[in-house]
């Protein structure tokens, strides 16, 4: 009979393998659980990441952990034995009018003042970051040190590290949280108990539904975000990732040549869990937004669409810590940027389940937004999920 773990973590994302890897380094006894059969499954938040390595335009609360991980991704290919299909173009911000401007500068500003390398570029210094960029971009703010990395392929690479460090791994049946009196004493799954001093929700648009049980109300939403990839084209043509001053728009040249254009453009739910199917309208926008920042991309075809779930907090930080309920810990809520963050995000989590918990996951408190006014929360739960008529 396999030892009784010490943690269970729920949810084989980003955020989940990272934070399970992490503790089984640590010297933990942990296993890792999800419905799914794979890690990092549609519809996960996985799924809904651009793969974006963005310090860049971090909220106050980010920067300490932005800063961490970013040291980090540099090496962690190595760290985990796998091609995580990591490039280091940097991050472009771009303004295309005049009014935009005070906007970009506040940015480099901000990023300066927490230590991160940005750089003003205009005139032929952003040509040469981004030669075939619109003509109509007056500036851009880059962080030189920023990149992409594949989502899929790092959430995997964990899970196998993971495994290599003898962490268990339960995947392809229902996990429900098991009660002890007023706390959490393991999991359940597929309907068989499995014991554990500490339970981690990491399970992103899953967690609130996990929880929901014990009677916690978890303020959050899950929105299903629309990644676009086009055919082919020749690679080398856009190095950094672009988005813009009053752009919905990410946009990454990807190593196959393929251009991926993310941003937040919902999907629509089909009502079966957290499936969601691209909406035709959002698709057009979202292409025309890629067009008109990259014109190379009106030659192209789009290949491929899909959503993945995710979910977002009224202040767009994530839950990060014990709960009032004895044996729970929530890791979840990343708002669409948890991705470049997760390997700090795992590190510190670890360190704080062992005692030495980190001052850089005060800020996100899971009991910070307790009390907040339910009819803002419930505003924020409401907001239309159609943004183009």
């Amino acid at each position: 009979m396999s030892a009784r773990p010490d943690v269970v973590v729920a949810g084989a994302g980003i955020i989940g393998t990272m934070i399970a890897w992490h503790l089984a380094r640590a010297g933990a006894r942990v296993t890792l659980a999800d419905p799914a059969p794979a890690a990092a499954s549609a519809p996960t938040a996985t799924w809904a990441s651009a793969g974006g390595l963005r310090r860049q335009g971090r909220s106050a609360a980010d920067q300490p952990l932005t800063l961490r991980a970013g040291a980090r991704w540099p090496g962690l290919a190595e760290e985990l034995g796998a091609d995580l299909e990591a490039g280091f173009g940097g991050h472009l911000h771009i303004a295309e009018r005049e009014s935009e401007l005070p906007a970009l500068r506040a940015r480099l500003a901000a990023d300066r003042a927490a230590g991160i390398d940005i750089r003003w570029l205009e005139g032929a210094d952003l040509r040469a970051v981004a030669p075939e960029l619109t003509p109509r971009a007056v500036a851009g703010v880059w962080t030189p040190g920023d990149g992409q990395a594949h989502p899929g392929r790092v959430a995997r690479a964990a899970l196998d590290a993971f495994r290599g460090l003898g962490g268990a791994v339960r995947l392809g049946a229902p996990v429900a949280l098991a009660r002890s009196g007023d706390g959490v004493a393991g999991v359940m799954v597929g309907g068989a108990p499995l014991d554990a001093g500490l339970v981690i929700v990491a399970a992103g648009a899953w967690s609130a539904g996990l929880v929901a049980p014990l009677g916690l109300a978890l303020p959050l939403r899950w929105r299903a975000l629309t990644m676009l990839v086009s055919d082919p084209a020749p690679r080398d043509i856009l190095g950094p990732t672009v988005t813009g001053v009053g752009r919905n728009l990410s946009l990454k040249q990807l190593r196959s040549g393929q251009f991926m254009l993310g941003g937040r453009w919902y999907a629509e739910p089909t009502g079966a869990g957290l499936a969601a199917r691209p909406v035709d309208a959002h698709v057009a926008a979202q292409w025309s937004e890629g067009v008109a920042v990259l014109p190379r991309l009106a030659g192209l075809k789009l290949n491929q669409s899909w959503a993945g779930a995710e979910a977002q907090s009224p202040d767009g930080d994530p839950l990060i810590g014990r709960t009032r309920i004895p044996g729970l810990y929530l890791a979840c809520g990343f708002s669409n940027h948890g991705f470049q963050i997760s390997p700090a995000v795992g590190e510190a989590v670890a360190e704080d389940v062992a005692g030495g918990g980190p001052k850089l996951l005060a800020p996100f408190d899971p009991h910070r937004l307790d009390g907040g006014d339910p009819a803002a929360l419930a505003r924020f739960r409401a907001e239309p999920i159609l943004a183009v008529a």
